[in-house]
This record gives C-alpha cells, sequence and structure tokens, in this order.
C-alpha cells in the first residue's frame, strides 16, 4: 500500500464545518458544545488557520474513571482539540481505515460491532464443524495505556509520509506521557495501526514458512505435541500413518495460513481445525505480541471447542444460531420489567430501549422477546383487539400482570428490610369465570332409566378482575374538626414520547386467588368503593404463597 501524501485538503472551511458537524451530531444541547456554537465561525477559522501554519498544540487532558465491568480511564480533551483533530485527519480516514485488514473491522464506517458479527455468523454458517472445530481469543492487557511511542511512531511513518499530518499525529502521541489517550477520535485509529501489521503477520501464520530452520522446529513440535496429546480414536489413526505425514499436514496448515483470524481493537480470535496447531498459532502470537510490539496478554485465554459456543461483544456464537450473553439479556429482562410496572406500555418501552432492542435483534433471540411480551405479530394483534376488558370504557392496553401490583411481606423479601407497598385506589371490582382455569365438579343427572348418577364435569373457575388507579404519593391533612383526611396523587397516563399527562391512569387486572375472592364476596361491597388498598403476599406454615387485600 502506498504512504499517505498530506496534500492540504484539510486546509478548507468547508472541512472544519463537516468535520464539526460529524462532532457535534446528537451533542448540540450540551454547554461546551452551546458555547462553541455562540462564535462558530470564528473558532473554525481559528481551527483552519493552526491546521495550516502548524500552530496547533494539545491543551491536555481531563482524566475520568467509569467502571462499566471494570475500570478505565478516559482523557476528556476540550472541544477545540476534537474538532481540529476530526477536521485534521477528515479527508485521509477512508485510507486509514484501508490500512488496516478487514478482519480488524472496529471503529470502521458501517462495519464496527455489527460488521465483526455478520462476518463470524457468515464463516461459522458456512464451514463446518470438521472444518472450524476449536477457538482461541486473547485480549490485550490495558491496550490503550501501554501502547509503546516509538512503535506507534514508526507504524505511523510507514502510513504517511513526512508532512504536516505526520506532524500532527506525533503531537497527538507525544501529549499523553504513557500509552494512548482513550477517549478522543485519533486514540481509535491509533487502536488499528498499531497492530496493522501483526494482522497480517498472523495470517501468514507468522511467515515461519519462509525460515528452513523455523519450520524444522515447529514442524517437530507439532509431531511431538500431536503424539503426547492423542485422544480419541480418530487421533491414533492418523498417529498409524506415521510422522511424515503429520509433517506434511503441518507443512499445509502453513501454507494455507490462518485464514479464520478476527481483531477487534485489543480482542484476537483465531480458530482452526486442528487443537494442536491451534496451540502453535497461541505461543506464536503471544510470542510476537510481547515481543515486537510490547502488548502484555491477559491470562484469562484457552483453546476450546466452537460447540461450546464463542464468547464475543456480547454475543454467543454457534455453527448453527448466534445468542446473546446472559448479562446482556438479564439487564434486559430488569429494565422491561421496570418499565412495565411503572405504566409504561408496549410502544413506549420498545422506544426507551430501542438501543437494547436493536442490539439483541441482530442473534436468534425471538423466544427471548416473546418471554418478555414485546414481540410484534398479527396474531397478538388480533388477540388483542378480540379482548373485551371486564369493565366498560377501558382497552385492552390498560391491563398490568397481576405480580406488578403484589407488595410481597418483608419475610419475603431477599436479605429482609422494610418492604415497599404499591398501594392502589380500588374503584371497582367483578366477579366472573375464568377463561383460563376449569375445575372438576360432580354434577347429579338422571340417566335414561330415570336413575341418578353422579357426573363429573369440568366447568370453569372463578377470577376476580378489579379496576384500581395507582398511588404514588399520600397526603395528609386535618379538617376543622380535627380529624385526618388522606389525599392522593396518581400515576398518570403517558404521551407517545412517554411523558406524564395531567390524566390519572387506570389499570385493570386479574388474579385467581381464592382468598381475595372470597374477600370481595364476603368482607367488602362496591358501596364501600373507592377505598386505598394494598395487596400484600404472604407464605403460610406449609410454605405455601397467598396474597390477600390488606
Amino acid at each position: 500500500m502506498r504512504r499517505i501524501r498530506d496534500n492540504r485538503e484539510n486546509e478548507s472551511m468547508g472541512n472544519a464545518i463537516k468535520a464539526y458537524d460529524n462532532y457535534s451530531d446528537q451533542k448540540h444541547q450540551r454547554d461546551y458544545v452551546k458555547a462553541f456554537d455562540a462564535d462558530l465561525q470564528h473558532n473554525l477559522e481559528e481551527i483552519v488557520r493552526q491546521i495550516a501554519d502548524e500552530s496547533w498544540e494539545p491543551k491536555g487532558y481531563v482524566q475520568k474513571v467509569i467502571f462499566d465491568r471494570k475500570k478505565r480511564t478516559l482523557a476528556k480533551a476540550p472541544i477545540e482539540d476534537h474538532v481540529l483533530e476530526s477536521a485534521t485527519i477528515l479527508p485521509y480516514e477512508k485510507a486509514i481505515y484501508d490500512y488496516s485488514t478487514w478482519r480488524a473491522p472496529a471503529v470502521k464506517p458501517n462495519m464496527g460491532t455489527h460488521g465483526l458479527f455478520r462476518f463470524l455468523r457468515n464463516e461459522l454458517y458456512g464451514w463446518t464443524q470438521k472444518d472450524m472445530s476449536f477457538y482461541v481469543a486473547i485480549d490485550a492487557h490495558h491496550y490503550f495505556p501501554m501502547m509503546d511511542h516509538a512503535i506507534l511512531k514508526d507504524a505511523l511513518e510507514r502510513l504517511i509520509k513526512p508532512s504536516k499530518l505526520l506532524t500532527f499525529m506525533f503531537k497527538v502521541v507525544d501529549s499523553y506521557i504513557q500509552g494512548a489517550p482513550l477517549g478522543i477520535k485519533v486514540a481509535q485509529l491509533f487502536g488499528q495501526i498499531y497492530l496493522a501489521r501483526f494482522d497480517r503477520l498472523a495470517m501468514r501464520f507468522f511467515d515461519i514458512g519462509n525460515d528452513p530452520e523455523k519450520m524444522s522446529y515447529w514442524t517437530q513440535r507439532y509431531v511431538t505435541d500431536r503424539i503426547c496429546t492423542a485422544k480419541t480414536e480418530a487421533d491414533y489413526r492418523e498417529l498409524c500413518l506415521g510422522p511424515g505425514y503429520l509433517s506434511r499436514k503441518f507443512e499445509c496448515y502453513v501454507e494455507e495460513g490462518v485464514p479464520f483470524y478476527f481483531r477487534f481493537v485489543d480482542n484476537i480470535l483465531f480458530r482452526h481445525a486442528d487443537k494442536t496447531a491451534l496451540h502453535i498459532i497461541l505461543e506464536l502470537a503471544i510470542m510476537h505480541l510481547s515481543r515486537d510490539w510490547h502488548v502484555t496478554v491477559n491470562t484469562d485465554y484457552n483453546v476450546r471447542p466452537i460447540w461450546m459456543g464463542i464468547r464475543l461483544g456480547g454475543y454467543v456464537f454457534y455453527h448453527d444460531h448466534v445468542a446473546v450473553s446472559k448479562r446482556n439479556k438479564q439487564e434486559l429482562a430488569r429494565h422491561v420489567r421496570r418499565l412495565q410496572k411503572k405504566g409504561f406500555d408496549e410502544e413506549q418501552i420498545r422506544i426507551k430501549l430501542s438501543s437494547r432492542f436493536g442490539f439483541i435483534k441482530h442473534a436468534d433471540c425471538i423466544n427471548l422477546i416473546k418471554s418478555l411480551g414485546m414481540e410484534k405479530s398479527l396474531g397478538k394483534i388480533i388477540k388483542k383487539r378480540r379482548v373485551r376488558p371486564p369493565f366498560q370504557g377501558m382497552n385492552p392496553e390498560q391491563k398490568v400482570p397481576f405480580s406488578s401490583v403484589v407488595t410481597k411481606c418483608k419475610e419475603m423479601l431477599t436479605g429482609g428490610g422494610k418492604p415497599a407497598p404499591t398501594k392502589l385506589f380500588l374503584e371497582d371490582y367483578v366477579i366472573q369465570d375464568s377463561k383460563i382455569e376449569k375445575q372438576i365438579v360432580s354434577v347429579s343427572m338422571s340417566d335414561s332409566a330415570g336413575q341418578i348418577q353422579d357426573i363429573p364435569k369440568q366447568v370453569p373457575g372463578k377470577v376476580l378482575a378489579i379496576r384500581f388507579k395507582k398511588i404514588i404519593q399520600t397526603f395528609v391533612t386535618t379538617d376543622f374538626n380535627g380529624e385526618e383526611q388522606e389525599t392522593y396523587q396518581f400515576e398518570k397516563t403517558r404521551d407517545e414520547k412517554g411523558q406524564p399527562t395531567s390524566q390519572d391512569a387506570e389499570f385493570y387486572t386479574f388474579t385467581g386467588s381464592k382468598i381475595m375472592i372470597d374477600q370481595a364476596m364476603s368482607d367488602f361491597t362496591r358501596e364501600d368503593l373507592p377505598v386505598p388498598t394494598v395487596i400484600q403476599q404472604f407464605r403460610g406454615k406449609d410454605g405455601k404463597e397467598y396474597t390477600k387485600f390488606t
């Protein structure tokens, strides 16, 4: 590949405006962007001037520590540096991206995480387990903070001819004491450039075929390890063919290279049909990374069979399907349940959690979405339209799960503590036949001879439907007679954007609790309504759970 030549394409106002638009997209509500917008023309002219006369110097960074599964230290640069860096590299971004192989798709336009997803999934679908049986994933330890400046500058000189662009890149490298400043756009490019030569070296099986001494040593290692690690009947059949056969087999592997290779910034994935060859590839990779790139590899790697699943990027890849990692599934379920308890409908939940649903939809997760009740299907739409709510003037969207309004008693809460009751304002109730639960009863009927016989008959069980409002806050006031009175603040209905309106939200739900049905039939009547109440769940001495109005 030819080195990039700086032809001063970045020293124009149009380039600066385009770079600023790319940077400020969806950020115009932030204070520092508003301040930059206040004198935008002058600020962009100053940026173009600093690019042209090379007077720009990094203004320093502010460290910010975040915890996302592990501790990360980010370097926050001022907005002027962000815009200038984006404007400087904008005309050359495509050439920089093309420098790294397509098997390192991180940060590339229209690729990134989903590009890696597509490539890995399609390869697993297209090859059998015999062709691609084992994998190993290695991860660089503190990749950006541990970058060697001398190696990084050498990689930049291989890519860019001596020019203003190369000088600018060196200034960014030297602006950080050790490694690269994680948090700026140029650092993302450094992550691609730093190991770009390693990618191609790994895919060529580290060029051991070009050196007879190396080839002889690793061939002997392969034959020895193959003999020592033989376990299955197929392994012993190959050993019977002799060392010459195993040597030729390894030579074919070296000539073929390592075609099943991927790198996502600092995560490297190797796959191979031969476990022994994969161990040799792993050993060579760690040796080259530590010796030539000063990269330390985390020690939690291991060669595993692919049928166990390749865990990468929040997905689990198999030869016949792709699943979502357990952590992502649990987090999605928690967010959905929390919004459902707050009264959001399905469409509002989809909008609020669009990024999470957009992430999991690429996997084979229809059963997960159905279990959360968030699938979009014609059958579900038809079923909802056929539902007839038990109360006049209500619609199926106002139905909530009974579990969302039940408060567990203190003894049932994990870790103890005081329960937070879900207080309801009961407006109406009705007891009707259940469409789900059935019970067997004995009915006396006369047969053809006139004799009375007890015949078992299946009849629907009873179900209690309640209509209520959710009480958010209770206010206690004292009238002129000194009596305390309660007033309530109810949950409000929400508009299409999920924002609360001024109208109180009403809900209904069903329960088959025999205790609650008995309470509705004997302990109170409709004349006592409306009234505040709490539906509480208890555990009896026999270990069984039951609910009742309290």
